[in-house]
């Protein structure tokens, strides 16, 4: 069991959007299996008035210039799908809602699920019903590791990595969300579970140029973003801060190391060794099977799209 909390910035903050969001799964191949609204006066099974209720809450604060909707994701190991049931769901949320200091507050959840990734996803308002301030919990990364390791010894659910690996390997909020909602790899965590080979590219490269073509036998590319460097994918358009993988790939280093930066230049064909493929990142038996027959659909849809007007298409699976 894993939870993050997926932060936004002010501006961005709208509880009736995340709330109709956790309602309706409206993202391709995904599906709500249960949804529900707590700490509501209208009652925990108005959904739709139980909105209105929160965001009228919310107008009620006029101080606070912060976010005023907490958004969590608890995501679950496919092998614990079977222990999982609709009364053990609420009675998480709950669990979560007292750690948090959110229990009097209103909240609306709701049960996603894609491929073999479950996932619950919580919206909090942060403002209390009858008080009007808003609560933030004080070092949620914290109680949301301590809260999950409880609660997986509880209901006998796979033991996932706690506070100590989730600190050290910390995502981007975006990398998190993405990761939290689709159950594969992003981008990032591809670039991050490769850093040991960029860091020996560094030590062996005594140029730009060689650099460039060993980050590409990955399946990337370092350009310059902004005052730093980012890698990209050279298959798609994702993209990740050097600095996140690692501080040693920032840019005012790697210039101290290989003079100033200098764009790559094609001088021969380079031999790729791996390639990012958002992965699926919780293991199951099926999990294989699932990966070979998503990839093989999507190399048909990709040949499909390609193919000559006037020749004949072959058929999906």
């Amino acid at each position: 069991m894993i939870a993050k909390h997926i932060s936004r910035k002010r501006k961005n903050d709208d509880y009736g959007r995340l709330a109709q969001y956790i309602a309706d799964a409206p993202e391709k191949g995904e599906k709500c299996l249960v949804s529900w609204s707590a700490g509501c006066w209208s009652g925990d099974d108005d959904y739709g008035t139980g909105i209105v209720e929160a965001k009228n809450t919310q107008g009620m604060n006029t101080r606070s210039a912060k976010e005023k909707t907490y958004h969590l994701i608890v995501s679950f190991r496919p092998e614990d799908e079977a222990k999982l049931t609709s009364e053990a769901f609420k009675a998480i949320e709950e669990r979560f809602a007292q750690a948090l200091g959110f229990a009097e507050h209103q909240r609306h959840c709701g049960v996603h699920k894609n491929t073999n990734n479950l996932h619950l996803h919580i919206a909090y308002n942060m403002i209390h019903p009858d008080r009007h301030s808003r609560h933030e919990p004080f070092r949620d990364y914290k109680t949301l590791s301590d809260t999950c390791r409880r609660l997986e010894q509880e209901y006998g659910l796979v033991v996932d990595n706690g506070m100590e690996k989730a600190r050290a390997d910390r995502l981007s909020e975006k990398a998190a969300a993405i990761e939290a909602q689709t159950g594969q790899e992003s981008f990032e965590s591809y670039a991050k579970r490769h850093k040991a080979y960029i860091l020996k590219a560094v030590e062996l490269s005594q140029n730009w140029q060689v650099f460039h073509e060993a980050v590409r036998g990955i399946g990337m590319e370092a350009k310059p973003h902004g005052n730093g460097l980012v890698f990209k994918d050279l298959h798609g358009d994702h993209a990740a801060k050097a600095s996140a993988v690692d501080r040693a790939l920032s840019i005012k280093k790697l210039e101290s190391r290989l003079g100033e930066y200098k764009p790559y230049r094609s001088i021969r064909p380079i031999q790729e060794l791996s390639r990012y493929q958002a992965v699926p990142l919780h293991r199951s038996p099926e999990r294989g099977e699932l990966f070979t027959r998503y990839s093989l659909r999507s190399t048909q849809r990709h040949r499909r799209h390609i193919c000559p007007s006037g020749t004949k298409r072959s058929q999906a699976i």
